[in-house]
């Protein structure tokens, strides 16, 4: 048997192994079951207009929700939150106009002071 044959065996044991286990390989980690997190809430809508809304939840507490309209320029609003791998509870709100996209949220760096005022103004 040639390692080609070899490795066919190897990978052919592991497939096996795996479906008299019970358990679905992921695409992104082949060996390691995959967890189904459920969608709670999905809720999106458009008008005629530009402006739409969506929101969403999921079983491992991630939420998302944006409302805006994308007509004579994009105007948005919205946020997230989630729990951090540190059990650090996670919420972050934004707004997108012609300001650009600011958000905020207590796990955001805050830049320090500047050492100077600024004499003119923009």
């Amino acid at each position: 048997m040639n390692f080609a044959g070899i490795a066919f065996s190897a990978v052919v044991v592991v497939v096996v192994g795996l479906l008299a286990a019970g358990t679905e390989a992921s695409p992104l980690t082949p060996y390691a079951p995959r967890v189904v997190i459920p969608i709670l809430k999905d809720d999106r809508s458009q008008d005629a207009y530009g402006g739409y809304s969506f929101s969403y939840g999921t079983g491992n507490g991630i939420y998302r929700d944006e409302v805006g309209r994308q007509n004579y320029g994009q105007v948005s609003q919205g946020g997230w939150s989630y729990t951090s791998p540190e059990g650090v509870p996670v919420q972050i709100t934004f707004v997108a106009d012609q300001g650009g996209f600011q958000p905020s949220g207590n796990v955001l760096p805050v830049a320090p002071a500047l050492p100077y005022s600024r004499r003119q103004v923009y």
